[in-house]
């Protein structure tokens, strides 16, 4: 066995928590490695079905290269704009609907 085997994930665990962060919506920090950017930040659009790669704020980064997917840095992020704390439901019935008695 490698020395230091023991501390490299599995491409699938990876993507599996990418697709967590995707499905949440919560962003998330890449650190990556022997790619064009050293760190990639944002939300999930999408991660490939054969754990190829995924694609955060619309950059493609291969899952090979990712070293860790950890929070996002707050400071100076220009990125964060939450739509979901603002959106509100609006109550009632719609409509076309007529209310049910209980």
């Amino acid at each position: 066995m490698m020395p230091g085997a023991a501390l490299i994930r599995p491409l699938s665990a990876t993507a599996w928590e990418l697709r967590t962060a995707w499905a949440s919506g919560r962003r998330v920090a890449l650190s990556l490695e022997r790619c064009d950017v050293d760190r990639l930040e944002g939300r999930v659009d999408r991660v490939a079905a054969t754990n190829a790669h995924c694609t955060v704020r619309g950059l493609l980064g291969p899952m090979d290269r990712i070293l860790a997917v950890h929070h996002p840095s707050r400071l100076g992020d220009s990125t964060a704009r939450s739509t979901w704390s603002r959106a509100r439901r609006e109550l009632g019935t719609p409509a076309d609907q007529e209310e049910l008695t209980i």
